[in-house]
């Protein structure tokens, strides 16, 4: 069975792939694109977790803690050295003047001709097309509707939620029992113990018993 590790590794390849074509290179040892495929996946990872911290820090609500905004980007893609140069913090606030040299770098790469070249040969190589590799290569790989194919899983759209019916007890589902599970104190109420009743023997005290006649 394919593990995620290996199921992503093999998606992000071919854009590896684009990317050294549309730097001219036509060819490289499959143990070279390897590691550059293994670096390209880590530094992803690394502004993910990044712009999550961040995102929970800039945000104080809890339900808002993973609200990606355009700030929490910008600030992960300089902690992880996307956007250089720059000005120190201390050194912009002196002088009263933001550098946006960094962010001003990266939009004219995004628009400019190096990564027009990257969408160029990631499109099929032609100028008109409108389908990335992994749209073609679904569309070649499946006889049915790709869209219904692949819901709910890492290629195609999100599946919508089901409730999860739990059996044997009161607790219908894991809605509830992560309610239950916050509200520890109203729940003890309402559920029924697992203790047997005690009789009207054992809840008598030593003296009273000596006293009682048989």
């Amino acid at each position: 069975m394919t593990t995620p590790q290996a199921l992503h590794h093999s998606l992000l390849r071919p854009c590896i792939l684009q990317i050294l074509r549309a730097a001219g290179y036509h060819s490289t040892r499959p143990s070279v694109l390897d590691t550059l495929t293994d670096l390209a996946a880590r530094y992803m990872f690394l502004l993910a977790q990044t712009t999550a911290r961040h995102a929970s820090v800039n945000h104080n609500e809890p339900e808002l803690s993973l609200e990606i905004s355009i700030q929490d980007v910008r600030m992960a893609m300089q902690d992880c050295g996307a956007l250089i140069p720059e000005k120190v913090i201390e050194e912009q606030e002196f002088y009263g003047q933001e550098d946006t040299r960094g962010v001003d770098a990266f939009v004219a790469w995004a628009v400019g001709k190096v990564n027009s070249e990257i969408r160029r040969v990631a499109l099929e190589g032609s100028d008109g097309a409108k389908e990335d590799y992994l749209t073609v290569l679904k569309k070649k790989h499946s006889t049915t509707d790709a869209e219904t194919r692949y819901i709910g899983t890492v290629l195609g759209k999100p599946a919508e939620p089901r409730a999860i019916k739990v059996e044997g007890s009161e607790v219908t589902s894991l809605k509830e029992w992560a309610e239950r599970l916050k509200n520890p104190l109203n729940s003890e109420s309402t559920m029924p113990s697992s203790r047997r009743q005690s009789s009207a023997l054992s809840s008598l005290g030593d003296d009273t018993v000596e006293e009682m006649e048989f």
